[in-house]
């Protein structure tokens, strides 16, 4: 049987629309690439070459819970709405208009580390809520929970060591993300899917097991003792993460030297190398203070003095945060007797980390509703986030409408010009294409 030629045709990268090219006359002048935000024209007959630089743009951050993703992931993949009983049409017109939106350039909804770890746990559903969410993504992932609160720190750190009120703003929303927000979206996207090993997707469920039961002692805790001011609880939660920093960072010494007394450094070395975060913390927090000059034997003392400084429990991530704990703590003590479910913890990373550079939140009815309630209702309105949740997704559809009606035409237009008119047709068959990819790849 004779071998198939293959033979490389480098028309195939060039994609409509096709216009009329200026140095041939034939209607083959189209895209080949919009790279940093500089859209490539190339003609298909004579090979000619125009560039335009794109005008800068301004898109919506979003973030969508996994709760949401999980909803649209269910009408799209046709395995997955056959299991599903019951249907809901109005998460296929979100995704319609959530999809629509992003192709116009007017939004971005990134991943995160909770999206993939979460995703995760649906092993058989894994590679759907995966295509979709980096679909949504555009090429942008929100950072590590403790990396925006490490921002924030570094920035609490200066203005206490020069004895100066921290400036938040200088904390943008390009600093929480690793992508670029406000880039024009390629026609392109390679992505590369690691996997996961089973004990690691083993050792994640563990964690999260081990992190709802102290969870639920610590809502045993609350509702036992009954009433205490919220002042009260904010104030014991927002110096937890001195207290768990300091205290990690003791511990984990005391053992590494237990652990590693007569042993090599070769041991000692890979013991260093994966402390836990809050070990790390201190550590970056020493390390900056010897760089400013503050002697070794006072360098623990003055991270401890930092940490628990003004400065410090004020940074956004830590006082949402704390602010969202004793809102729960004040519900146990009220008498609720239903234990948040176990992503709680995921949930008050998210929200308390990503919230003050959000322009929308899409979360759990339980977390709109708290984020409701006083003092955090005035804390959020700080940052101007709108808030929204299964209780109020009429009003998520009336907030995406309002978006694309804010559209400046000229702004369509160009999209049209770029993409093509089709480019902002839903991508409803997404995910049978995944499922038909996969099937063509095991066979």
């Amino acid at each position: 049987m004779p071998e198939e030629l293959f033979v490389f045709d480098p028309k195939m990268f060039i994609t409509g629309p096709l216009h009329p090219c200026p140095q041939c006359g034939s209607v083959e002048l189209g895209t080949l690439s919009i790279t940093n935000n500089v859209h490539t024209r190339r003609c298909r007959n004579c090979f000619h070459d125009e560039r335009e630089r794109l005008p800068p743009l301004d898109k919506k951050l979003i973030y969508l819970d996994q709760m949401v993703l999980s909803n649209i992931a269910k009408e799209l993949d046709p395995v997955w709405r056959e299991e599903t009983r019951h249907r809901d049409e109005y998460w296929m017109e979100a995704f319609d208009r959530i999809d629509r939106l992003i192709k116009l350039q007017l939004i971005v909804c990134p991943d995160s580390p909770i999206h993939e770890i979460e995703s995760s746990y649906l092993e058989q559903h894994e590679a759907e809520l995966r295509r979709l969410y980096k679909h949504l993504a555009s090429g942008v992932r929100l950072r590590f929970h403790h990396e925006v609160l490490m921002a924030q720190l570094s920035e609490a750190l200066e203005a206490w060591l020069t004895d100066r009120d921290p400036d938040w703003s200088r904390i943008a929303r390009e600093h929480v993300v690793r992508g670029d927000l406000d880039r024009w979206s390629e026609r392109w996207r390679v992505t590369v899917n690691m996997g996961y090993w089973l004990d690691q997707i083993d050792s994640r469920r563990e964690s999260r097991d081990r992190a709802h039961e102290k969870f639920q002692q610590l809502w045993e805790r609350w509702a036992s003792e009954g009433h205490v001011s919220f002042e009260a609880r904010f104030e014991e939660e927002r110096r937890g993460v001195a207290v768990a920093a300091l205290q990690s960072f003791k511990t984990h010494f005391e053992r590494l030297h237990e652990a590693t007394t007569g042993t090599g450094a070769g041991a000692v070395l890979m013991q260093l190398m994966q402390p836990a975060w809050p070990v790390r913390l201190v550590s970056w927090l020493l390390n900056r203070l010897e760089e400013r000059g503050v002697a070794r034997e006072d360098q623990l003392q003055r991270a401890a003095d930092f940490l628990n400084s003004e400065e410090a429990l004020s940074a956004p991530e830590n006082h949402l945060g704390a602010l969202l704990f004793a809102g729960l703590a004040r519900r146990a003590a009220s008498g609720q007797k239903r234990v948040p479910s176990r992503g709680t913890p995921n949930d008050i990373r998210f929200v308390a980390a990503y919230l003050p550079y959000c322009h929308a939140m899409f979360i759990d009815n339980e977390f709109a509703q708290l984020l409701k309630e006083e003092p955090l209702a005035t804390a959020v309105k700080d940052y101007s986030t709108e808030i929204f949740s299964a209780s109020s997704r009429d009003g998520f559809l009336d907030y995406l409408a309002r978006l694309e009606a804010e559209a400046e035409p000229s702004h369509v237009d160009l999209v049209d010009r770029t993409y093509g008119e089709t480019w902002t047709e839903p991508y409803r068959s997404m995910l049978e294409h995944e499922r038909s990819k996969r099937a063509c790849d095991r066979s």
